[in-house]
């Protein structure tokens, strides 16, 4: 955990001053940071093609411990970059919005 003191707060908050940072090193290090066997729900992952943080092995270990997810899609975003959402429409902008809106009008 990145601020092991935010309940201590009140309101409770978060810092997170390196925490990112520190994250990042631990993923890219092959740490996990949380247990996806954990997760029940119906579960979409989105996976742009040209991203330089999330690599196609990445998806086939979470999908791995995805084994109590009611379902599982996994998408690759065609010619998108880790910014799809703010991308233009035809790198990957529209495929995924047209993926969220059916994942969660199912």
């Amino acid at each position: 955990m990145s601020d092991p003191t935010s309940s201590t707060r009140t309101p409770a908050s978060f810092r997170a001053p390196s925490g990112a940072m520190e994250d990042s090193f631990y993923l890219a290090t092959g740490r996990q940071l949380w247990d996806a066997s954990l997760i029940t729900a119906r579960t979409l992952i989105l996976r742009s093609e040209y991203d330089f943080w999330s690599r196609p092995g990445d998806v086939a270990l979470l999908t791995d411990h995805l084994v109590h997810a009611k379902t599982v899609r996994s998408v690759r975003l065609a010619e998108a970059t880790h910014y799809a959402h703010l991308d233009r429409a035809e790198r990957g902008r529209a495929q995924f919005l047209t993926e969220v809106r059916s994942f969660l009008a199912t």
